[in-house]
């Protein structure tokens, strides 16, 4: 049962009426348009990720984070660094040269998803429709 408000003659007064709805949906077609909606909207919100990533990112010469750039599959929510030392930068190399990034730290999509998670996930509801939370 669906409780509206309504306005009902000249004099403005308000009354509650209520009446039965029923409401067909088609689940399939409901999920195709989410999906469809999402994969518009991805692409921004891997951006938005990737950026705050390579904020973080180890800087020496800026090719790890040019690889990020040149690498990524936004559309499909992959960030990649690709170059033939990133893996062992990010895993296992636990310092990092501070002078060219002074937030340059291992593992930094960790630690700017700890910085950043509600910012993303803002985005991400206000992308999709939902307005801010």
């Amino acid at each position: 049962m669906i409780q509206t408000s309504c306005i009902t003659g000249s004099s403005g007064f308000s009354e509650v009426v209520q009446m039965p709805i029923k409401m067909i949906t088609r689940k399939a077609d409901v999920m195709v348009k989410i999906q469809g909606i999402w994969d518009e909207k991805l692409p921004i919100l891997a951006q938005e990720i990737l950026n705050d990533c390579n904020q973080y990112c180890k800087e020496e010469n800026g090719i790890l984070i040019a690889s990020s750039l040149t690498h990524s599959e936004l559309d499909r929510g992959r960030l990649i660094w690709d170059t033939p030392y990133a893996k062992r930068q990010y895993w296992e190399i636990r310092t990092a040269y501070t002078d060219v990034n002074p937030h340059a730290t291992w593992r930094w999509c960790e630690y700017a998803k700890n910085a950043n998670i509600a910012k993303w996930e803002m985005i991400a509801q206000r992308l999709m429709g939902g307005g801010s939370p």
